[in-house]
């Protein structure tokens, strides 16, 4: 069993709850068992009450419950992934935080491990989940007089005299459990954010000729990733809602295509911006480096020049018997790699990974408006 100590998720009373249950024994699959759970908790009682209700499905209203996306994207998609992701993006995260040690000096390693037990303390305190709760349940307060974002057309959510069983089970419920996962998630990427911020004070082993192109870094790119499905659990629930409008309501796409574009940008802002506080050091790191190679070249190139430029002809060994050649294209090949240093401890890759996650849930919406080969014609005509 890996060290708690170094996990950012396994703590907090949601945790706990868990494994008082015994959902953390060895051999049972802790994240599949809470998501068949929370399914059975949150659907089961809406799909009794509608099937009474004769709103399940069939033409008694409108939009029944098995036809409405919004339900089939928030809680069959959304709310699963995130518990069954938990789980490897724990342990990411878990072997990241364990490799920082290797960089912080030994006489620096109690700061480390005061950073560790500050952030330690905040996953496993009580009071932040609490408020997290009692912000999903206000959820509901605040939103109960929009929550009906069909109204206008009949659906299994309203009846006559108001809200129907299942959509006040959904309200005070459904929503809120699914609201409660997505900011525990938030909770744990602002704890990553407090361990970047507080790791910025104290001092570590970088090197600008790193081969990650990252002086040192680049594993918090890799470590970035495991927040990839909170893109994909905001994506997946603009999805559901958009399919709904145009579906129901005449909405057309291009009427949608900003508020794509305009999520994705944001979700891709959201998780890469975290890592952005270590570009001060990376660049005091990078024009640091670059200026020591600098006079190091300059004190190598002279010595270089003196001896193979100032010596009379005909005289020494051949220029590749000598040492002092591979000594300066050893420098070069150094100072190049430097200067060449990003001052954003990530790739490329990572920003593109968060506009995947952020977009992909997006083009079942877009084939809904259009055939597959209209689709393709479109996508070919733009690439070529």
């Amino acid at each position: 069993m890996k060290d708690d100590s170094y996990s950012l998720l396994r703590g907090g009373p949601a945790y706990r709850l868990t494994r008082a249950a015994g959902l953390h024994r060895r051999g049972v699959p802790t994240a599949a068992v809470i998501a068949m759970g929370l399914l059975l908790i949150v659907l089961a009682p809406m799909i009794a009450a509608t099937a009474v209700d004769g709103t399940l499905f069939g033409n008694r209203v409108r939009i029944p419950l098995l036809l409405d996306y919004t339900i089939g994207a928030r809680f069959l998609i959304a709310m699963p992934l995130l518990v069954l992701a938990a789980p490897a993006a724990d342990a990411r995260l878990w072997l990241v935080v364990k490799h920082f040690r290797k960089l912080i000096p030994h006489e620096e390693q109690e700061r480390f491990e005061a950073v560790l037990d500050r952030v330690r303390h905040w996953r496993d305190a009580t009071l932040p989940e609490l408020l997290l709760f009692a912000l999903a349940i206000a959820g509901a307060l605040l939103t109960a007089p929009v929550l009906d974002v069909h109204e206008g057309i009949s659906n299994w959510r309203s009846t006559t005299a108001g809200l129907s069983t299942a959509g006040l089970w959904q309200m005070w419920v459904a929503i809120p459990v699914v609201r409660f996962i997505g900011l525990l998630w938030l909770w744990r990427l602002v704890l990553w954010t407090y361990l970047l911020a507080r790791l910025t004070r104290i001092p570590l082993d970088l090197h600008a000729a790193h081969p990650d192109g990252c002086g040192g870094l680049g594993f918090l790119g890799y470590a970035q990733q495991a927040f990839a499905p909170l893109a994909l659990f905001g994506s997946v629930l603009l999805a559901g809602s958009f399919a709904d409008q145009l579906l129901y309501f005449g909405q057309t796409l291009p009427g949608l295509k900003y508020l794509m574009g305009g999520y994705v940008v944001f979700a891709v802002v959201l998780l890469t911006s975290p890592l952005l506080l270590l570009t001060p050091r990376l660049l005091r790191l990078k024009h640091g480096s670059l200026l020591a190679y600098s006079v190091l070249g300059t004190d190598c190139t002279e010595n270089f020049e003196k001896k193979w430029l100032g010596r009379a002809p005909g005289g020494g060994a051949p220029i590749l018997e000598a040492g002092d050649p591979s000594a300066l294209a050893d420098l070069t090949a150094v100072h190049a790699t430097a200067s060449r240093m990003s001052v954003v401890p990530f790739s490329r890759d990572t920003p593109i990974a968060f506009a995947i996650a952020a977009a992909a849930p997006m083009l079942p919406v877009v084939l809904i408006t259009m055939s597959i080969d209209d689709f393709l014609g479109k996508l070919f005509s733009i690439i070529a």
